[in-house]
């Protein structure tokens, strides 16, 4: 435990100096501004679609299978989820609200797009935090109700259905992600896709 404890302290490390002002990762970013934005958001999208809503949620929904569910030893898949989507808005927003309440702040993709299209800024915000209240909804029931397993587990319509409603909001703002990225003329982007979402039947074979 102490070897894997240190390991994702150095590894963590590692991430903060790659994003600091001359670290490798805010330098690749920033060495093609078009490019930069274009992983931004394909990073946004991918991760609401494919990773997210497909293979991290629709899979164990459609298998009704407590072992795919993403924090399978923990029981905190329900929090996991809600962060992710967090990250997600945060990644749009340019503000992250650090664990003493600390919030920062910065340019923004929203900026960029309400520059070009504010109505398409505004359902991008609506659409994101849509997903928040989802996600938010579900954590609240695995605080109090039942653990992400159960939520998924067959015959549990009612689990299963707050669990979709986050899935359809990560559907809905990956959508919205594609025609950001149309309209800042970004070139031709493919996000990441899933069986889960796109061939449910491939699933069961």
């Amino acid at each position: 435990m102490k070897a894997a404890s240190d390991l994702l302290v150095s590894d963590l490390k590692e991430m903060v100096a790659n994003w600091t002002p001359d670290g490798a990762a805010t330098k690749n970013v920033e060495a093609d501004p078009k490019a930069g934005i274009g992983a931004i958001l394909t990073g946004m999208g991918s991760l609401s679609y494919g990773e997210l809503a497909g293979e991290r949620m629709k899979l164990g929904l459609l298998l009704h299978d407590p072992e795919e569910e993403h924090d399978c030893f923990s029981d905190n898949t329900y929090n996991s989820h809600l962060h992710d989507a967090i990250g997600i808005q945060a990644a749009y927003l340019g503000d992250y609200t650090k664990v003493d309440g600390t919030k920062m702040t910065g340019p923004s993709l929203s900026e960029l797009v309400a520059a070009k299209d504010p109505a398409l800024d505004k359902e991008m915000k609506e659409k994101l935090a849509a997903t928040i209240t989802a996600m938010q909804a579900m954590a609240k029931r695995g605080e109090t109700v039942e653990k992400y397993d159960q939520m998924i587990g067959e015959g549990n319509a009612e689990g299963n259905a707050v669990v979709q409603a986050a899935i359809d909001g990560l559907v809905a703002q990956a959508k919205t992600v594609e025609r950001v990225i149309a309209s800042l003329e970004l070139g031709t982007i493919e996000l990441e896709g899933s069986d889960s979402l796109d061939n449910p039947n491939a699933v069961f074979q």
